[in-house]
């Protein structure tokens, strides 16, 4: 109860009430000089209500949420849904047609690759001039020149025009200059992914420690791992409107749901035996044979179904060709949800065909409860795409491996999909579950790991010369 008082007493970095904003769309530039006589002297062209050339377009309506203080929140959605519209109103670069929002504190933003530098300054004359803007004097910039320049680590194009730098080097500058102003507020618009990995990792370590440091953070970025791994919550934009909000975990995973349908939508036509063809002739295995009789599915699909369910309606995609219809785990037979360090472990996902398929990959996530991807398994990786599947049978998938996993909570995430039936097609997504179990790893009895997982490696150690005293 204390500590909820304390948040409630908190002051927001961001506060965003019932904002929208609406664009005029016009067929011709005539017609926008005649709204604007029209809008201006309705009384001079005895109109008494300016007449209408153009259609409304409202890029968002109604959009409201908090962002405190060392927080992060991603901001989530497809192409047009309204997120850099909305960053563009935060950073105060676009003006909304309705709403209030309220900032505290110093904002600086990475919203366009570039914005802010003058093309023919040099490097750094734009850090100079980029630092002015946000708020520096030059004798502050100086003393944090030396930080900015061996962050962005371009060498000597420091001293060249900005017009001759690469989109990752321009990055790099911009992302120091706006980094060592020490912001309140900080945005991010997708302009990391021009970076090199190295560097990539380097912003990341420098956003978490400005966030722990107490600065708001607003991150949109379509990298779904990235987002889970810096942001405690998600906003989702759909069309403008505000779909969903919480927990980056559950956000993503709505907004991961949403590309799903996508794709499925724009694939014409379903893939099945008479679409697909390929080279492999697999043979099944034991445990991919189909079950024929009622009574092993009673016995051996039915338990922990009812629970199944209930957690696979969270966020489901199917185009209804094939279902799973449950998913356990055992150790040595037994079904299990606890488990020890590198124990051996089966998972059984059970799925039920409405029509016949080939060419079918079924894959397997282990994922932490806040969304984090670990382990990734599929019949594809496996070299096991060659099995033919029977409409009106059930099917065991039997997946056995030892779990050297760090102590916490997880999650199965499971998925059947088509591969692309030629480059440049997108995966065909049968069914999609992004809940289908939790379990739990105990700690290390010999030493706990520092990692989510250990690799299977061996070691050989030789003395190569003798050792000079």
């Amino acid at each position: 109860m204390i500590e909820i008082a304390m948040q409630q007493d908190i002051k927001p970095a961001i506060k965003l009430s019932n904002i929208s904003k609406c664009y005029r769309i016009f067929p011709n530039p005539q017609d926008r000089f005649k709204q604007a006589l029209w809008d201006r002297f309705p009384a001079i062209l005895k109109s008494k209500k300016p007449k209408q050339l153009y259609r409304e377009h409202w890029a968002l309506q109604d959009v409201s949420f908090e962002v405190l203080p060392g927080e992060a929140v991603g901001i989530l959605g497809r192409n047009g849904a309204g997120k850099s519209t909305l960053l563009q109103i935060i950073a105060g670069t676009l003006s909304p047609t309705a709403g209030v929002i309220e900032t505290a504190g110093r904002i600086t933003a990475l919203l366009e690759l570039g914005s802010g530098f003058n093309p023919e300054f040099t490097g750094r004359e734009n850090v100079f001039h980029n630092a002015q803007i946000l708020g520096l004097s030059r004798e502050e910039t100086l003393n944090r020149f030396d930080d900015i320049a061996g962050f962005a680590d371009i060498g000597d194009f420091l001293e060249q025009p900005v017009k001759t730098y690469s989109s990752g080097m321009m990055m790099r500058l911009a992302f120091a200059v706006q980094t060592a102003v020490e912001p309140q507020i900080m945005i991010v618009d997708e302009a990391l992914s021009v970076g090199d990995m190295f560097f990539q990792a380097k912003c990341m370590s420098r956003i978490n420690k400005l966030v722990d440091s107490g600065v708001a953070l607003l991150f949109v970025s379509h990298d779904i791992g990235t987002v889970r791994q810096i942001c405690q919550r998600a906003v989702l934009l759909e069309n403008g409107v505000i779909r969903a909000k919480g927990a980056a975990a559950t956000v993503s995973d709505q907004y991961v749901k949403l590309q799903l349908e996508d794709r499925n939508l724009a694939a014409k036509n379903n893939v099945s035996n008479e679409h697909v063809s390929h080279s492999l002739a697999v043979a099944k295995p034991e445990s991919a044979s189909p079950t024929d009789n009622s009574n092993f599915e009673i016995t051996s699909t039915s338990f922990g179904q009812e629970a199944f369910q209930k957690r696979a309606q969270y966020h489901r995609v199917s185009n209804g060709d094939a279902e799973i219809i449950n998913v356990n785990m055992l150790h040595k037979g037994d079904y299990c949800a606890d488990f020890d360090f590198d124990e051996d472990v089966q998972i059984r996902v059970f799925v039920r065909f409405k029509k016949s398929l080939s060419n079918l990959n079924q894959s397997i996530k282990i994922r932490t409860l806040q969304g984090k991807d670990v382990v990734f398994l599929d019949t594809r990786l496996l070299e096991e795409m060659g099995h033919k599947y029977e409409a009106g049978k059930i099917y065991e998938f039997d997946w056995k491996f030892k779990l050297p996993l760090l102590h916490g909570n997880y999650a199965l995430a499971c998925g059947l999909s088509h591969p692309p039936s030629k480059p440049g097609d997108d995966w065909v997504f049968v069914d999609m579950v992004p809940h289908a179990y939790e379990f739990r790893v105990a700690p290390r009895r010999n030493g706990m790991i520092d990692g989510f997982v250990t690799l299977p490696a061996s070691l050989i150690i030789n003395a190569v010369q003798t050792a000079s005293v």
